[in-house]
């Protein structure tokens, strides 16, 4: 099998370029831009002269961002050949002496640990059920990250729908006020723009078990009320263009695993069949949904669990679940170095292929033994 040998002090050069590269073409972009501005109208708009610049200029721009996507991945690649790195070295350290997993094992398992909880759980997943606080934080990111001109126009779109419908809300808030008093409503108000209003009611029962499973069932729970609306999207209950977009996220999925599966299968010379492939492909879809779309509800109905009767608010329920998860997601890759669901997806798969295989070493026994056994008796 071929080998790489990465030399990641070439990386971090190759990505210095890029970032190199990318400011002296932005300042290009600028210099040529206002150059341009300083010509005359006429001359500007003679020969179409204008509309050239500004396509020129629009592909500087492209190639900008582009290279900062470059220095970006080059960055990433580094981080992961890092680790690839420190991981293998404690592999071997464990081949040359077993007693080595007692001292570097569960340091080397939980520094994977606490760096795949980290790139996967941070303010945006604690502040999630937030209210106001977490998508005023997620605007704030997005037009912070923003390169182009189009993700500053998306952020313009999500600040605008978000401010109108902030705005509805307050009103409806206000004419509720109308009926119980302008302080309570505020105090409403104030309590649903900041996540501390509770999600909904929660079970009261003293079992934590049976309290588990009412919050998954009880038509007034809010999980049962995220997971029916889970299926009407998918049912196209709540229009066609929610199903159309819960169905094409299923196919997209689909695809990319599919094109992972068979760069796996590439690099298996020739260990794994088409038939796997298929396999592999269809399980992990249907498990990546499941948990795309359950996860959340279950582990939010059982951290409400097992908070007693006490209804929580949003933000802590939010937030707790999705650092279950992300510790769930963590674990899974620090002990077997797959994501959840590839983990998940291998199992059945082999478990059903070693069955399987017993079943079908059962029946070759039995034929050949009956075989043997017929061919001795004798009919008179």
């Amino acid at each position: 099998m071929p080998r790489i040998y990465v030399e990641f002090s070439g990386l971090d050069q190759i990505g210095n370029r890029c970032k190199a590269v990318a400011s002296k073409v932005d300042t290009i972009q600028s210099d040529f831009q206002r150059t341009v501005r300083q010509l005359d109208w006429d001359i500007r708009f003679e020969s179409n002269i204008n509309s050239t610049a500004t396509q020129l200029s629009r592909k500087l721009e492209q190639y900008s961002r582009a290279l900062e996507t470059y220095q970006r991945f080059i960055e990433d690649a580094h981080n992961e050949y890092a680790k690839l790195d420190e991981y293998k070295n404690l592999t071997i350290a464990a081949h040359i002496d077993p007693n080595i997993h007692q001292i570097l094992g569960p340091d080397g398992q939980f520094q994977l640990f606490t760096d795949e909880f980290w790139s996967n759980y941070g303010w945006k997943e604690i502040l999630s059920g937030a209210g106001y606080i977490g998508t005023i934080y997620n605007l704030i990111s997005d037009i912070r990250d923003g390169k182009t001109w189009r993700d500053f126009a998306k952020s313009g779109v999500d600040a605008y729908q978000f401010l109108s419908g902030a705005a509805k809300t307050f009103n409806n808030y206000k004419k509720i006020g109308n009926a119980v008093g302008t302080k309570t409503a505020m105090a409403w108000w104030a309590k649903n723009v900041t996540g501390l209003k509770t999600l909904g009611r929660a079970s009261t029962a003293k079992n934590p078990f049976t309290r588990f499973a009412n919050n998954l069932t009880n038509k007034t729970s809010p999980f049962n009320a995220q997971f029916k609306n889970v299926v009407d999207n998918f049912k196209g209950a709540n229009g066609v263009g929610k199903a159309v977009a819960s169905w094409g996220a299923v196919a997209v999925n689909g695809v990319l695993n599919w094109f992972s599966n068979k760069d796996e299968q590439a690099s298996s010379n020739g260990t794994m069949s088409d038939g796997r492939v298929i396999a592999e492909t269809i399980t992990e879809t249907a498990i990546d949904t499941a948990l795309t779309y359950g996860t959340g509800i279950v582990v939010g109905a059982a951290v409400t669990a097992t908070l007693g009767t006490v209804a929580a608010p949003g933000i802590v329920v939010v937030a707790a679940s999705g650092a279950i998860v992300a510790g769930l997601n963590a674990g899974v890759k620090a002990l077997t170095g797959k994501t959840t669901t590839e983990w998940i997806s291998d199992t059945i798969l082999d478990t059903g292929e070693a069955i399987g295989n017993a079943v079908s070493n059962v029946a070759k026994n039995v034929s050949v033994s009956t075989g043997s056994w017929f061919g001795k008796l004798s009919f008179t």
